[in-house]
């Protein structure tokens, strides 16, 4: 159920439209090597995983942890599984890691009979993470740094001090529970549909996420000049609440593909807000007949 959940939220953050800059249902987006096509392919072929996952954090006995390792093991295999089904094309490493750490996090929950909840399920990945920015990026040293040692990550570490996927895992995903979250869920309690909360709940996250990938891609002046910036600006217009906002995001997307610009980090913690949005609704039965309840 875990599992099924986690492939929800791939499939959908895939598929909602506008996306600035990524791939989306209508759009390649800013990239000549994918499609939305090949990311539900990638997403199907990777699932496996993160039920490996949530069943690693439900047996785990110990320090939680070491968890991490168990998880970045199950990772590996999960990659090479993407790459098989893209033809070597990096789809989803990101939401590997991240969703990766979802999945154990909630499998560990269940063993202490606790409901899914956002706060229990990211104080269970804070638990899992614990110390990890220190160990592998605080530790970096020059001498390493040449172009066949670092990762990405690494090197925009060594180069502009950020933290990425790691950092944000180890603070119990904050650009997710302090923006992501609360724009999907205001979206849908005001009556937007699925996909333009889901939009709303992206342009959210690109106001204010560090994200690596642009940096990776593109620069830094371009995270904090344009992303940035402009995500803020169409929220302030309302995004997908109002006809302006709307067309702000539109021209995003449009000037987003044109210069190369794809908030991947973003469209990841996307990913993680539908988990954590929709893990709540998995119905247990050992919960609901604690809680009195028929289960169903």
């Amino acid at each position: 159920m875990i599992g099924d959940v986690l492939l929800l939220a791939l499939i959908l953050e895939a598929s909602c439209a506008p996306a600035p800059g990524l791939v989306d249902v209508d759009s390649p987006g800013a990239h000549d090597d994918m499609d939305h096509a090949k990311l539900v392919r990638s997403a199907g072929a990777i699932a496996p995983s993160f039920v490996a996952m949530a069943e690693a954090g439900m047996r785990h006995v110990g320090p939680v942890c070491e968890l991490l390792e168990k998880v970045r093991s199950i990772g590996l295999e999960a990659e090479a599984r993407m790459y098989q089904a893209t033809g070597g094309i990096n789809t989803h490493k990101g939401a590997i890691f991240s969703l990766g750490l979802i999945a154990a996090s909630a499998g560990y929950v269940l063993t202490r009979r606790q409901r899914l909840d956002r706060f229990k399920v990211t104080e269970g990945v804070k638990a899992i993470t614990r110390g990890i920015v220190e160990r592998d990026l605080l530790g970096l040293s020059r001498s390493k740094a040449g172009p066949g040692h670092l990762s990405h990550g690494e090197r925009i570490y060594m180069t502009h001090g950020l933290t990425g996927a790691r950092g944000e895992a180890e603070l119990g995903f904050p650009t997710v529970v302090g923006h992501g979250l609360p724009a999907l869920e205001k979206a849908l309690k005001c009556g937007l549909s699925l996909n333009d909360a889901m939009v709303h709940s992206l342009i959210s996250i690109m106001a204010y996420l560090d994200d690596t990938c642009v940096v990776h891609r593109s620069s830094l002046e371009t995270l904090e000049q344009e992303v940035k910036p402009r995500a803020r600006m169409a929220l302030a217009k309302g995004g997908m609440f109002t006809g302006d906002g709307r067309k702000s995001i539109l021209l995003m997307d449009k000037e987003f593909v044109s210069l190369g610009i794809s908030p991947g980090g973003s469209g990841d913690l996307l990913g993680v807000t539908l988990a954590l949005h929709f893990l709540p609704y998995l119905e247990l039965p050992f919960l609901t007949r604690e809680a009195g309840t028929s289960s169903g």
